[in-house]
C-alpha cells in the first residue's frame, strides 16, 4: 500500500473526510509546551528554584566597604578555639623536671593572648598533661622518670603539674588533660570542639616540636581551617628549633602571626 492509500484509510477510521490531507489536519494543542508557562522547559520540564540554603562562612558577603561586619567577626570568634598547650611549672619555671628553655619568656604573651581571646568570646582549652603518679600512662621512654620514691614530671596532685603563675582556669574554660604529645591523641577534644561549632584553632604553648607540632598536624589532618600558631606565644628549647618547626607548620598551611598581629585581625 503506498503512502497516500495508507493515509486515506487512516483518515477513515477516525473519522476525517477523504479530501483531508496533512495541510489541514490540525491537533489540538498541548497546554504544556507553551512557552510562556512559568518555570516551564520546550520540554515540559519543570525547572525548580535553588533552595535558600545558608552560605557557609567563607561564602558570606562582606561589608559594603569590603571588611569584616561585627555580625560576622562575632561568628568567626565564636568558632574558634584558643589552645593554650603544657604551660605548666614542671616545663616553664626553673628547676622545672622537663623545662623547656624558651618557655618562661612566652608567659607574658600567653597570659595576654587569653586576655585577647576573653574579650572575643572564644573558647579557652588548656591543654596539660597530668600523669599517674606512678608513670603508668606516661610514654615508655620516660618511664624511668617514675621511679619508686621519684616524683615523676607533671603527676596528678603535684605543684609541677599546676598552670604557671598568671594563668588561671576560668568558669566557662574547658581543661583537657592528655598523657601524649598531641591533643588529640587519645582524647575527647575533636569530640567537644565538634560539639560547640568550633573549626578554627589558635595555639600557644610549649613546646614547639613535641606537643605544639603533633597538636597541629593533627588538627590540619581533621580539617580545622584555619590552625593559626602565635609565634611568639610559643616557644621549644631554643631559638632556632623554634623557628625551623614553625617553617615546616607554615609550609602546610598554618597561620604564624605574631601575638600584636593576631590581636589587631578582625578575623
Amino acid at each position: 500500500m503506498d503512502t497516500t492509500a495508507s493515509f486515506k484509510a487512516w483518515s477513515t477510521f477516525i473519522g476525517l473526510s477523504s479530501s483531508s490531507t496533512t495541510a489541514n489536519l490540525k491537533l489540538p494543542p498541548t497546554p504544556f509546551l507553551k512557552l510562556n508557562t512559568p518555570n516551564l522547559s520546550y520540554c515540559g520540564i519543570i525547572h525548580h528554584k535553588r533552595p535558600n540554603w545558608p552560605k557557609s562562612l567563607s561564602l558570606r558577603s562582606k561589608s559594603g566597604l569590603g571588611g569584616v561586619g561585627p555580625l560576622e567577626m562575632a561568628e568567626d570568634w565564636n568558632r574558634t578555639a584558643l589552645l593554650v598547650i603544657d604551660m605548666q611549672k614542671d616545663f616553664i619555671e626553673d628547676g622545672g623536671s622537663l623545662l623547656v628553655k624558651g618557655g618562661k619568656d612566652i608567659v607574658p604573651n600567653v597570659i595576654k593572648a587569653v586576655e585577647v581571646s576573653r574579650q572575643r568570646g572564644i573558647l579557652i582549652v588548656w591543654v596539660v598533661r597530668e600523669h599517674d603518679p606512678l608513670g603508668r600512662d606516661v610514654e615508655l621512654f620516660r618511664r624511668h622518670l617514675y621511679a619508686a620514691g621519684k616524683v615523676g614530671p607533671t603527676s596528678k596532685g603535684n605543684v609541677g603539674a599546676e598552670l604557671v603563675d598568671g594563668l588561671v582556669i576560668r568558669e566557662g574554660d574547658y581543661k583537657l588533660v592528655k598523657t601524649r604529645f598531641s591533643a588529640f591523641f587519645a582524647t575527647h577534644l575533636h569530640s567537644v570542639l565538634q560539639g560547640a561549632g568550633i573549626n578554627r584553632l589558635v595555639i600557644t604553648g610549649v613546646q614547639t616540636p613535641n606537643c605544639i607540632r603533633q597538636t597541629v598536624y593533627d588538627a590540619v589532618a581533621l580539617d580545622y581551617q584555619p590552625v593559626t600558631v602565635i609565634v611568639d606565644a610559643t616557644a621549644a628549647a631554643t631559638p632556632d628549633i623554634h623557628l625551623a618547626n614553625v617553617f615546616d607548620m607554615k609550609n602546610i598551611g598554618v597561620a604564624t602571626p605574631t601575638l600584636q598581629e593576631w590581636s589587631e585581625s578582625k578575623a
